[in-house]
């Protein structure tokens, strides 16, 4: 979901709703008032402007006092509707709730990290937790690991999703970055999490690790591997999987991914051989095997695109799994849909289908991309 879609969720009847419900725990609420500062110019503002706006109209018509204002906010959130706001978009209107508590409750860590605990039950608290763990780390941290073991799985997933060095839209936590072992202290408690959406926030949070210390990330998931649990084996296959895209033999290796440097390609092909923009590209081809053993590989391949500068980029997209014996042959195919994304545009040009196996490169081949009239 992206920022074009979900900031209209903030709007004009989510905004009356949020004022509504703290009128209602709060009689004095000016919620005209608060509505009005809320709703200024809001079509023009992107979705965290539009969250940070009610969060400062909150700040003037809620009470001064920290905490009350922050119980008021908690109550007005009403029933727990046991979803923790992760599914659709519902959850997203408190998000400025949150907001509230990360701008105005660093003075008082103690009464937000628990106001923090009680809304993450209806929608994630990982943002907001990022300033606490920067300007108060020792007790915000202590507060995580507290949290790995708590009977709801909304706050235990707080823990390992608070903790990622690099979450998508979050403050960016440096100092995990460069030493990310407590965050690994936080995931050997959760890395086979009964709940799959803790662990699936694990693997994005060993991730991020691994994009910046991939030696430690092997070694974290080696150590989860090898404790034979099916669920933490789900958490490393996710886990590592920029690691493999990349080629690393270790990652590569912890999951049975051996081999594949006699791997041949025969008779590649496009089809078009010309792609209009919008349109679909069809690429086929044979493995062979001149293997002396049995091989277990994991097939990529890379995109190389042309951008608005003339400059290539390149990302690469998963094809299968395969096991191939000695002097085996398998036919191999895949598709890539030119369809213009507001995280990827594409320009006319050549581009390139580059395979890879176990992250070695293995072909690479060219193709004409054109507008399309």
């Amino acid at each position: 979901m992206s920022n074009i879609q979900l900031k209209t969720i903030f709007n004009q009847q989510v905004i009356t709703d949020l004022a509504q419900r703290i009128k209602k725990v709060f009689p004095s609420f000016d919620n005209i008032g608060f509505e009005q500062d809320a709703n200024q110019n809001l079509d023009n503002l992107e979705l965290k402007q539009r969250s940070t706006q009610i969060c400062t109209a909150l700040t003037s018509y809620l009470p001064t006092e920290f905490e009350q204002a922050v119980n008021i906010l908690i109550e007005a959130m009403g029933e727990d509707d046991n979803s923790g706001g992760l599914e659709g978009y519902y959850g997203f209107r408190f998000m400025p709730f949150l907001d509230f508590v990360a701008a105005q409750g660093l003075d008082n860590p103690d009464i937000a990290l628990d106001s923090l605990l009680k809304m993450t039950l209806h929608f994630s608290g990982e943002f907001a937790i990022r300033p606490f763990i920067l300007q108060h780390p020792n007790k915000t941290l202590l507060r995580l690991m507290e949290w790995t073991s708590h009977r709801d799985w909304r706050v235990r997933r707080l823990a390992s999703e608070g903790s990622r060095s690099r979450l998508p839209w979050g403050i960016q936590l440096k100092p995990f970055i460069e030493n990310p072992s407590f965050a690994i202290d936080i995931l050997n408690q959760l890395y086979n999490d009964p709940n799959l959406v803790v662990r699936r926030s694990v693997a994005n949070n060993l991730n991020d690790i691994a994009k910046d210390n991939p030696d430690l990330a092997v070694e974290t998931a080696q150590h989860w591997w090898d404790s034979g649990d099916e669920l933490a084996k789900w958490t490393v296959r996710h886990g590592l999987r920029t690691l493999v895209k990349q080629g690393n033999k270790e990652a590569l290796s912890i999951l049975g991914f051996v081999g594949g440097d006699n791997i041949q390609v025969e008779n590649f092909q496009f089809e078009p051989l010309v792609v209009m923009i919008g349109d679909e590209l069809n690429f086929s081809c044979n493995l062979v095997s001149e293997e002396s053993i049995n091989v277990h590989l994991v097939v990529d391949y890379i995109l190389h695109r042309v951008l608005a500068n003339g400059k290539l980029s390149k990302k690469v997209f998963k094809l299968r799994q395969i096991e191939l014996s000695p002097g085996e042959k398998i036919a191999l195919s895949g598709k890539h849909k030119f369809k213009q994304l507001s995280t990827r545009t594409y320009y006319p040009g050549i581009h390139s289908i580059e395979i890879l196996v176990n992250g070695r490169s293995i072909g690479k081949y060219d193709f004409e991309l054109i507008q399309n009239v």
